[in-house]
């Protein structure tokens, strides 16, 4: 049963971002608004909360699941989940978590289902009920981490000014690290970056926000890097050193830009930037995974705001 869960749905991963301390840290100051001074940031924690999880998740998880109706009800539920179907698997997890009410594990993936078919409280619910049960370190960290995703749909309001200044005031309020010199460079950068490409400002800004909350220096464990969080690779392809800030938010709209291209959906662009193209024509429209489905309704969430007239 542990391999098969370590096998299951979670082909994702919990991802722990912060300043990888082999990477040579990029400065301000390639693009054309100038600035030359540095974040200065600690670790930082970014969390992806994708639960590939953890050997201990499957295993010591299932092993104390209390009942015998509850671990069949979690096997019902990862089953459902696998082939893409996040509202029955949450109906099993929700089930499995009332069997065995001292059991982190089926509110966690009850939380993680909840999160998948966009019941954002419910979500919120689950995961607080996972952190008061009986759990592992490593039930905790996907708890939080989860946790932490949901606080996107706690953006400020700011309404719409104009994109720069707008965005400015978002990187502001996101990164506290930022100086207002930084921030004002970044509403600037966003929006000149999102011209070239031919895409939307606020589009771009919500982007950033979700991936980095405006932190240049944001390495996570997969080496994602910067504020779009751009694998190497795609980086290459793209045409851009992803360790700049510059060609970093450059090449994320371009890339965002491509996938447009592709699925003529914003919305499946967004699911294609964060999932990879590929998942989405084999799926035809956004994957059923947790984290990609809570991407495409957080980014979505965050351009709402701010658009919304001040």
């Amino acid at each position: 049963m542990g391999h098969y869960v370590l096998e299951g749905i979670f082909e994702g991963i919990v991802e722990y971002a912060g300043t990888d301390p082999h990477t040579t840290q990029a400065g301000w100051g390639t693009a054309p608004w100038g600035g030359n001074s540095m974040l200065r940031t600690a670790l930082s924690m970014r969390v992806c909360a994708w639960l590939t999880a953890t050997a201990v998740l499957g295993i010591s998880g299932l092993a104390s699941a209390g009942t015998e109706d509850a671990d069949r009800l979690l096997t019902t539920g990862i089953t459902a989940y696998r082939t893409g179907a996040p509202a029955p698997a949450l109906q099993s997890f929700a089930e499995a978590a009332a069997k065995a009410p001292h059991d982190a594990l089926p509110a966690l993936w009850a939380g993680v289902a909840a999160a998948a078919v966009g019941r954002w409280q419910d979500s919120r619910e689950y995961l607080r009920e996972a952190l008061r049960r009986s759990h592992t370190p490593e039930e905790a960290r996907v708890a939080e981490a989860w946790l932490a995703r949901l606080e996107a749909f706690d953006t400020p309001t700011l309404g719409e000014i104009d994109p720069a200044t707008t965005i400015a005031r978002l990187a502001f309020a996101s990164n506290p690290r930022l100086t207002l010199r930084e921030a004002r460079w970044l509403g600037d950068a966003v929006h000149a970056a999102a011209g070239r490409a031919g895409i939307d400002s606020w589009l771009l800004a919500s982007v950033i926000y979700i991936e980095s909350r405006f932190n240049h220096e944001s390495v996570s464990w997969a080496g994602a890097v910067g504020l779009g969080q751009l694998m190497p690779g795609t980086a290459q392809a793209v045409g851009v050193d992803p360790r700049d800030p510059w060609q970093n938010v450059l090449g994320a709209a371009h890339l965002l830009r491509w996938h447009y291209l592709e699925f003529k959906d914003w919305t499946l662009a967004l699911a294609a930037y964060n999932a990879g193209a590929p998942a989405v024509r084999r799926y035809g429209g956004v994957p059923p995974y947790a984290e990609t489905q809570w991407y495409v309704r957080a980014v979505l969430w965050v351009y709402g705001q701010l658009r919304r007239p001040a």
